[in-house]
């Protein structure tokens, strides 16, 4: 009787091991941990200057030339104190916008590769 018994405890302890080893959760937990991990690591830290270098070239230099364009705009209201002075800044930013999206555009247009497409 005792022999019986032992058998069936080894059966049973067998039959587990080979349900746990064929469980495909746990491979799949394994698997999305390892993968996790991997990402984790991978990861580089979220910075401006991973921001700037992810723009496309022509919204990133249609932004200089805003700035470049405000600052000349407040330099001229600063300088010159006549009526005309509003209208002509607001064309400097504007100008400078159209002109930074102009040099962006042509600037990414060059990084693209015309000539292996087909």
């Amino acid at each position: 009787m005792n022999n019986q018994d032992d058998e069936i405890r080894r059966l049973q302890r067998l039959r587990n091991e080979q349900l746990s080893s064929r469980d495909p959760t746990a491979k799949d937990r394994a698997k999305m941990q390892r993968i996790s991990k991997r990402h984790h690591k991978s990861r580089q830290p979220f910075t401006i200057k991973r921001i700037l270098r992810d723009l496309p070239a022509k919204w990133l230099l249609m932004i200089i030339g805003g700035v470049i364009g405000i600052i000349v705009a407040l330099i001229m209201n600063m300088i010159v104190d006549d009526p005309w002075v509003r209208i002509a800044s607001y064309v400097v930013i504007v100008f400078g916008l159209v002109a930074g999206r102009i040099m962006g555009a042509v600037r990414d247009w060059g990084d693209e590769d015309w000539v292996n497409r087909r």
